[in-house]
């Protein structure tokens, strides 16, 4: 760049991008015209080269500033956008930081695409900015529209049902039925017609926006959880026989006569698990027997390569998305009563206390003896005596004996046992309705003998250096639990706080919270310190479980990992080696993270969207909640007769509220009135909005 002795330079196309090149930064327009010493004219001439090149795409504007594409440093990741609008760039290199993206900079990406953007530093002090230049691969080939006014025969014009993509469709919908407003369509976005606005094609009609089923179909969509198998998988499974065949039970225990059976919920229809249990001399044994889905769904098959991609089963109010075909899901592989499995048996020896004592695994056909219900069970438990079979109420009580000293010693280890309550959908004459789950001690006992056999299978392989995804829960963020010590210190818990908050630490504090006015606080502060559970192929504890190895070995008909850890004892019984390297099993386990955050997320969402409906018509009327999260804007309230939360902010409130992160809690400068987690509140609903997903509160007076 020229210095005030030195002569403007010549102006040229070259010696515009020779300045931007040697610059390595963007270079602002007065900057520009002072190199060239551009009078009126040339400032004309120097504009309309800025712009043809911006439309060329050989330069890029951050900022108020020009740079050239190739000489700006720029990062590549996924595009994260938040209700409020703005997006985060999350870098593929996850050693650097989120980068910043302004709504206007997202160079027509959409929420969840791989994009690539050069990087700004001059735009904000505090911290460096993105632009989009590049949108690298769609999350999506398609969007789900809501249908707005007709434009004319076979062309609507419709938004995007996502409330942060913030484009208009136009939307031909030849192909189908003439739409109603307030439809949910799926289309296929075909090219950006202007600025905003997209050319798309109807390809699908979903149903009306507020029915549970659309819904559903609605949030499958948005997060791209299939709805059909592809023809090739469904002959895969109708080639396999109904039943197993006699030849198949060669080699295999015969298990028949023990009367295993299995437990789950009134609407249940996969069964992969089946539960037996007697006393012995000097404790007890259980027998835990998984559907043997690997004997059926071969390495490298058409069924194989179709679970891998689904990861596992999604489990919606009102459907199911299976990992499997239902041929298998709900037939070959389930283990219903009275007709023969195959079936994979964890056959464990426990002492009167609940130890392990002995454990072997081995192949089996078994006949399930009940199909019973939770609901069931727990009324034998409780002394009805017609609820089940008669000659299964001995074995049952059993089980409970057995469960109650799995839990016991499962609480001695230090294991963090939270009683989170779970939302229960459903509808009943077309009116949506939600609350609160039951919890029954059955449930428990069906989780106790789970666990029993997750560990046992993960020990056995870990011991014989067997490749295989371990479950492993890492140990909170130091941090976290520092900062969770320092906000508790300043409550009524602060003479009961344990010295060190470990496993043993955070037990006794959940013990000092239960029956105060802190026990739902603490609860979910604990639960916010603590790490996401993942597969992986080293094993690192799972920490909430106090247990050193861990996999998911029972429920492979719904679990993808199941059927690897189901396939490396297999393999370890047959004397067979390994089939894949740990390396090679990593990338298996960041697929199946990946998919079991999505249908986390869908569950979620369906979850909120469902109570938005139940909601509707209860508008104006005061609720009881507890506050469940705080920020500087508000506070979340989730309510206590259905375990949804809302937000009521503090534009709604009568004076001004100052935030403390470090308490989490919000304090009145005029009257001193805190807010803060776990504080039990009235609220009125204010307001619900399907389409942002919100539910919004104002203070009951």
């Amino acid at each position: 760049m020229p210095s005030p002795k030195q002569s403007p330079r010549k102006f040229s196309v070259k010696a515009l991008l020779d300045l931007l090149r040697d610059s390595g930064k963007p270079v602002a327009p007065k900057t520009i015209f002072g190199f060239f010493g551009a009078d009126a004219a040339l400032k004309k001439r120097i504009k309309s080269t800025l712009a043809q090149q911006l439309e060329n795409g050989g330069i890029v504007r951050t900022g108020k500033g020009y740079g050239l594409m190739e000489a700006l440093p720029r990062m590549s990741g996924v595009l994260d956008v938040r209700r409020s609008g703005v997006g985060y760039l999350i870098p593929d290199d996850r050693s650097r930081e989120d980068l910043f993206i302004h709504p206007r900079n997202f160079g027509g990406a959409w929420p969840g695409d791989r994009v690539e953007a050069v990087l700004d530093a001059t735009r904000r002090r505090e911290a460096t900015e993105g632009r989009i230049v590049a949108v690298l691969e769609r999350a999506a080939r398609t969007l789900t529209v809501r249908v707005g006014r007709r434009i004319r025969a076979g062309r609507y014009f419709c938004q995007p049902v996502d409330s942060r993509m913030s484009f208009a469709a136009l939307v031909d919908t030849t192909a189908l039925d003439a739409p109603e407003k307030g439809d949910i369509l799926i289309v296929s976005p075909e090219k950006e017609q202007e600025a905003g606005v997209w050319l798309c094609t109807a390809l699908r009609r979903l149903g009306v926006e507020r029915d549970l089923t659309t819904q559903e179909l609605l949030v499958k969509a948005g997060h791209g959880i299939p709805e059909r198998f592809p023809e090739s998988v469904l002959r895969e499974a109708d080639g396999l026989p109904p039943d197993p065949l006699p030849g198949e039970w060669q080699g295999r225990a015969d298990l028949r006569a023990v009367p295993l059976v299995t437990i789950d919920g009134e609407t249940a229809r996969d069964f992969d698990d089946a539960v037996y249990v007697e006393q012995e001399e000097n404790g007890y044994r259980l027998l835990v027997a998984i559907a043997d889905v690997a004997h059926y769904v071969r390495e490298g098959s058409e069924l194989d390569v179709e679970a891998l991609a689904r990861g596992n089963s999604c489990y919606f109010p009102l459907s199911v998305e299976p990992m499997l075909p239902e041929a298998l899901s709900n037939g070959l592989c389930s283990l219903r009563p009275g007709v023969p499995r195959l079936a994979v048996v964890a056959d464990m020896r426990y002492s009167r206390g609940g130890e392990p004592v002995q454990s072997r695994f081995y192949e089996a056909v078994i006949s399930s003896h009940a199909r019973l219900t939770y609901t069931q069970v727990q009324a034998a438990l409780d002394g009805d005596a017609a609820a089940v079979p008669g000659n299964l109420l001995l074995m049952l009580h059993d089980a409970r004996e057995l469960a109650e000293a799995f839990l016991r010693c499962r609480i001695g280890r230090g294991c963090l046992d939270f009683d989170v309550p779970e939302i229960r959908i459903r509808q009943e004459g077309g009116e949506v309705l939600v609350d609160t789950a039951v919890r029954l001690f059955s449930h428990r006992l069906i989780e106790e003998f789970m666990i029993a056999a997750n560990e046992r299978v993960a020990e056995h392989l870990k011991e014989r250096g067997r490749v295989f995804p371990y479950r492993v829960h890492p140990r909170p963020d130091e941090r976290k639990l520092e900062a969770l010590g320092r906000l508790l210190a300043g409550t009524s818990l602060a003479d009961r706080l344990p010295p060190v908050l470990d496993q043993s630490g955070l037990q006794a504090l959940s013990r000092a919270a239960r029956g105060t006015d802190m026990e739902y606080a603490v609860g979910r502060l604990i639960l916010r310190t603590m790490m996401l559970a993942q597969y992986a192929p080293e094993n690192d504890g799972h920490y909430g479980l106090a247990s050193e190895a861990y996999c998911h070995f029972t429920s492979p008909i719904r679990r993808y990992a199941d059927l690897l850890v189901h396939r490396a004892l297999k393999r370890m019984l047959a004397g067979q080696p390994e089939a894949r390297t740990p390396e090679e099993l990593q990338s298996v386990c960041d697929s199946l993270n990946t998919c079991e955050r999505k249908a986390m997320e869908a569950e979620r969402e369906i979850q909120k969207r469902a109570a938005i409906l139940a909601l509707e018509k209860r508008l104006g009327e005061t609720m009881r909640g507890v506050i469940s999260g705080v920020a500087d804007f508000g506070f979340w309230v989730e309510l206590t007769d259905m375990p949804v939360d809302g937000l009521v902010r503090l534009a709604t409130l009568d004076e001004y509220y100052s935030f403390d992160p470090k308490r989490q809690e919000l304090l009145g400068q005029r009257t001193g009135r805190a807010f803060r987690l776990g504080l039990i509140v009235d609220v009125t609903l204010d307001a619900v909005n399907l389409e942002r997903v919100e539910i919004n509160f104002t203070l009951a007076e």
